[in-house]
């Protein structure tokens, strides 16, 4: 297609011409373009993006800080505590020398964080060129600068390599392509002497990509295939067979050199793969000196696949994790909650593919059917290249990188044909004889220029497309994500400083030997700007840590409380989004009263909620509605998570712009749950508070319309908790609905206050029943009549309100009436408040009781035969006061009576609004 001639200066025997300059153009061009698309995301802020480029920006750092002998033995003591964790065995230690190496030549003064952020902008727009020269070699310059041009504004790639994006797959698909085209260039020579050192300096590439991103593991795959495949096609192996053993083994010896991948990579499936497909080439090629033919070539292949299957039967390699053997089999499902739950694991769908790719997919399809017509070295490389990128992406949406490098080749190199077939059009003209077999031969001719500008037009217009539309999800758009800190990791493409401002609070405000347990999504995070150690991070290095502290969220407060004690944290930190959708009354749903009214989702623990119910092995369905994400009132009520997210459920409602359009009790599908703001667990609550809020960010506390709160609590280790059973064994069954009501009553006794919250869904008759009684004064003056350490005490007895009556009826008294039973499931535990009763369990009537300590004997005794109606919310030392007091004692039936009714005397109770 480039056929300007015209000479404009020698080198040696190189003549520079214009179609040079032209090429280099259109590659600088290209660079640029892809320059300023992967820093779009600046204008929300010059942050790293994510989650694992600040981890990986902590051991850069630390590399320039203490040199790369102790980065070696780097074990670190700030994550996963308290065990820790060795860095460069399990992490992509590749990144982070050759990032410091780059750092100290080009750094030009700049700040490491400042390199850092735009280190994947340089790279990703630097493998463009990559790309030209791989492509080039395979099918020609014209398709080298289309395949550079796609790749610059490839959405799966962008998303990969774009502003702040310091991760594996930038630096490693940047390697990993240098290799392959250095690979091929090596195999299309006829020279050995010129072969070799290609293939040893790409096979050396290849291992140091392995060691930056563990999915360059992928490109193992067509190698392997290509090896496989050469003997059928390719007449002189001799070259081909240098070149694999080369490229093979220094493939093996660089990323063996590393700890990791290191030997898990030469003993596991990509290296046998490798070594054994090169063997396989090998072997055929002495073979075919011997027995030329391509069926005992077959034969030869039949005999190593059956020696292949047979080493991984037998478990003769080392077995690597299931993400990778899922990447091979696509079939194999996971039944990992931890791996599901990660959003890049998820499947792409058939409308990702038509996003991403367009009108690629076309040119890709005549691609792919041009290379198998030509089935040369060039052409069958890019086909396996194409199919297994395909193949593998269709397991996680991570691995669309290998999609869009395998579509991109056979896109380029089918509109690379089909260019040359509309530009350079050739007749056939005869000649010789009639009746005669004529002889062909071959002319060009040239189309008109109208021809050519609509061709050309047609192009651009095709290619345009996808590029522009649709505006929400076109290949621009793709790139105007915000960084994760910066929006959040929300979906909302906004810039809020809540993260930044909470990591700064933390490393100024907090013990520098704190301990801060979070959800894993935000370890990273911690430790390198809030600069705290953490418990478990986004390495997932440790699976039941993970659980543990998902068991802890969604355990019952007592439980949870005693996990986050085991786990030795000092803090724990919980994130929540929400948007603000109107001001209204909580209550009457009036817009008169001017309270905040929000929905909650998006991207904090609100949404991630279900995936951590099913880490944690608790039922799924107890918790959330069939909607998969709506929270039931026992979400709120009986776990942890719910207590420390500072919202109260209101009403369900449908909306029709800002306006109500449907307001519900219940929740019914179409319908979303509205909150306010409630925090639970105060800053000046008391020493009965197992946790104490100390700080919330700027967006809850000012009640912006999109909440992006961060909220740190304090763990009281004074407080002791007492759970009903093993903490770390999810309970099973069905749970009542603790919902509790919007009343609460206040009881003043002669030892001090107690208040108690009413559980007004899972026994609506008692909670009914308490309330009347009390307002009507019923257990002014009353006395706890019945004090049993370690087990309860009891009151509501009206005949207890005359200290000289006869105390051997006392516990006999009533309202005069007695109502039915609601016996649920709720465990009578520490500050529980159910209904005395006889043994007629519809006799309960004013009598009350409250238990004071966690046993599972208490609960085999008092669960499913008691009504609970409340629990304890403040005053629970007043309780243990009223406990502690002197008894008669003895072995009559006033033993646990108090010696002074007084002391143990109620004064009033009063209803109040919560």
């Amino acid at each position: 297609m480039f056929q300007g001639s015209a000479t404009l200066f020698r080198a040696g025997s190189f003549e520079f011409r214009t179609r040079h300059l032209v090429i280099i153009a259109v590659l600088a061009m290209t660079f640029s373009v892809a320059m300023i698309v992967r820093t779009y995301p600046v204008k929300y802020g010059f942050y790293l993006n994510e989650f694992d480029p600040y981890f990986d920006y902590r051991a850069v750092k630390f590399i320039l800080d203490n040199g790369l002998d102790a980065y070696w033995r780097w074990h670190d003591t700030m994550s996963w505590y308290p065990e820790g964790r060795d860095i460069a065995a399990t992490s992509q230690s590749g990144l982070h020398v050759i990032a410091a190496i780059m750092y100290q030549i080009f750094g030009g003064g700049s700040s490491l964080m400042d390199f850092t952020i735009m280190f994947p902008v340089v790279i990703g727009s630097l493998t463009v060129i990559v790309v030209f020269a791989l492509v080039r070699v395979l099918g020609g310059t014209t398709a080298g600068l289309f395949a550079a041009a796609f790749f610059a504004l490839s959405p799966p790639i962008i998303l990969r390599g774009n502003l702040g994006w310091f991760k594996s797959e930038p630096l490693g698909l940047f390697f990993a392509l240098i290799a392959t085209y250095l690979f091929i260039s090596a195999i299309r020579h006829r020279e050995v002497k010129y072969a070799i050192p290609k293939a040893v300096l790409g096979g050396l590439l290849l291992g140091l990509a392995n060691a930056s991103w563990g999915g360059v593991q992928y490109f193992s795959i067509p190698i392997a295939l290509f090896f496989l495949a050469l003997p059928f096609f390719k007449k002189d192996m001799t070259v081909p067979m240098y070149v694999a053993v080369a490229f093979t083994v220094f493939t093996l010896l660089a990323a063996g050199a590393f700890p990791r991948p290191g030997m898990a990579f030469v003993t596991g499936l990509p290296g046998i793969a490798m070594a054994g497909s090169a063997a396989f080439l090998v072997a055929a090629t002495f073979l075919n000196r011997v027995k030329p033919g391509t069926r005992y070539a077959a034969f030869l292949l039949i005999g190593f696949v059956a020696a292949g299957i047979a080493i991984i039967a037998a478990g003769l390699f080392a077995s690597p994790s299931f993400r990778y053997l899922n990447a091979i089999n696509p079939f194999l499902k996971s039944e990992n909650a931890l791996v599901e739950s990660v959003a890049e694991h998820l499947t792409p769908t058939i409308v990702d593919y038509f996003l991403d790719y367009s009108i690629l997919l076309i040119f890709a399809g005549f691609g792919a059917w041009m290379a198998f017509q030509k089935r040369n070295d060039a052409a069958v490389f890019a086909l396996i290249l194409g199919i297994t990128g395909v193949y593998v992406s269709a397991t996680f949406a991570r691995l669309l990188v290998f999609a869009s490098v395998g579509i991109i080749v056979l896109a380029a190199l089918g509109l690379a044909e089909i260019t040359r077939v509309i530009m350079e059009n050739r007749k056939e003209a005869s000649s010789g004889q009639k009746g005669k077999k004529a002889a062909q031969i071959k002319s060009p001719v040239s189309r008109g220029s109208g021809v050519r500008m609509i061709y050309t037009g047609v192009i651009i217009a095709m290619l345009a497309i996808p590029v522009f539309y649709p505006p929400q999800s076109s290949w621009l758009s793709s790139a105007d994500v915000p960084t994760a800190i910066a929006n959040g990791g929300t979906v909302f493409r906004i810039q809020t400083d809540d993260w930044t401002d909470a990591m700064q609070w933390m490393s100024q405000n907090t013990e520098k030997d704190a301990v801060v347990a979070a959800w894993w999504d935000y370890g990273y995070w911690i430790t390198t700007l809030g600069q705290r150690t953490t418990v478990n991070d986004n390495a997932t290095l440790n699976q039941t840590r993970i659980e543990s502290v998902a068991k802890m969220f969604i355990a019952d407060e007592q439980s949870g409380t005693k996990i986050a004690q085991d786990l030795k944290a000092d803090y724990l930190l919980v994130y929540v989004v929400g948007q603000k959708q109107l001001e209204a009354d909580p209550v009457s749903n009036s817009t008169s009263s001017k309270v905040p009214v929000f929905t909650l989702g998006q991207g904090g623990e609100e949404s991630k909620k279900q995936w951590i119910i099913r880490i944690s092995g608790f039922d799924e369905s107890r918790y959330v509605e069939r909607d998969a994400f709506t929270p039931k009132p026992a979400f709120w009520n009986n776990t942890l998570l719910g207590k420390l997210i500072p919202f109260e459920p209101l009403y369900f409602a449908s909306f029709d712009g800002s306006t109500l359009t449907r307001v519900e009790e219940s929740w019914q599908p179409g319908l979303v749950q509205l909150y306010s703001k409630h925090v639970k667990y105060p800053a000046d609550g008391g020493p009965d508070q197992p946790f104490h809020l100390v700080y919330a960010s700027p967006s809850f506390a000012e009640s912006k319309d999109i909440v992006t709160g961060i909220l740190i609590y304090r763990v009281n280790h004074d407080y002791v908790p007492r759970p009903a059973g093993d903490p770390y064994q999810p309970t099973s069954g069905p749970l009542a609905d603790m919902t509790t009501g919007d009343q609460v009553a206040e009881i003043q006794t002669a030892q001090g206050p107690i208040k108690i919250e009413f559980f007004t869904k899972a026994a609506p008759g008692h909670v009914n029943n308490f309330i009347t009684l009390a307002e009507d004064g019923f257990y002014d003056g009353t006395v706890f009549h019945r004090l049993v350490p370690g087990f309860v005490i009891q009151g509501g007895d009206p005949q207890t309100r005359n200290a000289t009556a006869d105390k051997s009826l006392w516990g006999t008294g009533g309202p005069g009436y007695t109502i039915p039973e609601e016996f649920n499931d709720i465990p009578h535990t520490r500050g529980i408040v159910s209904m005395a009763r006889t043994n007629d369990p519809n006799s309960a009537g004013s009598q009350f009781f409250i238990v004071l300590e966690d046993s599972e004997l208490i609960r085999q005794s008092l669960d499913d035969k008691y009504t609970v109606f409340g629990r304890v919310i403040e005053g629970m030392d007043t309780v243990d006061k009223l406990a502690a007091l002197p008894r008669v004692g003895g072995d009559g039936d006033d033993k646990d009576q108090p010696v002074n009714p007084d002391d143990a005397r109620i004064l009033s109770v009063k209803i109040v609004p919560r």
